[in-house]
Formats: structure tokens, sequence, C-alpha cells
């Protein structure tokens, strides 16, 4: 008959309910597996990359010590012993915040939420800075670099990353600045993370460093 594709007859409809529960079952079924998948790759993500951190907090004393060592004025000297004081105080809250973060990223991925992460850097019209904003360039500049040279050298390997989490996550385009394991989430949750120490802008920016070569440099593996 003429237009039957969009027509029923009463015999159909029973039918036509069953297969709309089994479409409805598969769709459920799918995103329950989508949603295992997520879990998956945020247990190794978290596991590793926690790991990664500890290994650099572990380090963290060696480095302040040998600098110490070779500090070219007493004040500078203080300041790297200081700020080794200061880590082993707070390192294991500083830690857990930094799992926290890491932990509401991909809450927020998985419901959508999650927005492009892209350090800002801080910029003056004026003459001249004044002290608290030239500190907080030269920790933008520290995590720009950070984020600049790990995305530029896991460029295609982040590329596959991004097209295997879209499609975990239903077809929502992902890219570096939004993927939860990308470069520059990780390094804005380190950021907000290593606030909780009261250290000297120096001693802030070569636990960055640190945190350049054992976690950034790290990555990879993830990745694979």
């Amino acid at each position: 008959m003429p237009g039957k594709l969009f027509m029923s007859t009463p015999e159909d409809i029973p039918n036509r309910v069953i297969d709309l529960k089994q479409r409805a079952g598969n769709v459920a079924a799918n995103g329950e597996r989508l949603g295992e998948l997520l879990k998956l790759v945020r247990g190794i993500a978290l596991k590793r990359v926690n790991g990664l951190v500890s290994t650099l907090f572990e380090n963290v004393d060696d480095a302040l010590f040998h600098l110490a060592e070779r500090a070219e004025s007493n004040a500078m000297q203080v300041q790297f012993f200081d700020g080794m004081r200061e880590v082993r105080k707070k390192r294991q809250l500083v830690e857990r915040l930094f799992q926290e973060q890491l932990s509401q990223i991909f809450n927020d991925f998985a419901a959508g939420r999650l927005k492009p992460v892209r350090p800002e850097v801080a910029t003056s019209n004026t003459q001249g800075l004044s002290l608290v904003d030239d500190l907080e360039l030269e920790d933008s500049l520290a995590i720009s670099s950070m984020v600049a040279k790990a995305e530029n050298r896991l460029n295609r390997t982040l590329h596959l990353v991004n097209q295997r989490l879209s499609v975990i996550n239903g077809g929502t385009p992902v890219e570096d600045a939004n993927n939860p394991i990308g470069p520059a989430p990780l390094c804005q949750a380190f950021r907000i993370a290593v606030r909780e120490f009261e250290l000297e802008l120096q001693v802030k920016l070569i636990i960055y460093k640190l945190y350049d070569r054992y976690v950034m440099s790290g990555l990879e593996p993830l990745y694979d």
C-alpha cells in the first residue's frame, strides 16, 4: 500500500512497542557501558598521576637542599630551607587537595560541565606591575609554558586520546583544554593545590619545574 512506511495497522502496534522498548534498553545499556569505561579511565588516570605527584614530592627535599648548598646568599639559602620545611609540613594536605581537584575534573567532564582550561597570563596596561601582579605573572607564565611544552610534545598522542574520550563521553567533542587528563587541566589542578604552600616565588617555580620533570614527562605511558 502506498505510504505504508509511515502508517500502522492495529496489529503492527504491539510489535512496534516491543521494538521501541528494545531500542530504549539498548541505549541505556550502551550508556551504562560508556559510564563504566569512563570510570575505568578515571581509576587508571588517578592512580598514575597521583603516583607521579608522589614521586615529585619525594624529590623536592633533595632538590631544594642541593640548591641551598649552592645558594649565592644567606637569604636565598634560608628561602630554600624554609621551602623544605613547608613542603614537609603540608605535603599530605597538598596531595589530597590535588586528588580532590582531579576527581572534580572527572566529575565535571562526565556531567558535561568541564570548561576548557587555558592558563591565562596576567597582563597590565600600566607602566609597572604591583608586587602581587608581578608574582602572579611569573606564576602564570610558568604554568602556561609547562602546558604549551607538554601539548606540543604530545600533540599526536593527545589528538588520539581526545577522540577516544569523545567516544566514551557520548560523542561530545573533546579538545586538549577540556580533556580531563590533558596537560592544561592537570597543571591547573596542581597550581590550585600548591597555593596551600606558603612559599617564596623562587621555590614555587622550582616545584613547578619538578612537576614538569616528573609528572608532565610521565604522561605518555598513560595516554598509550
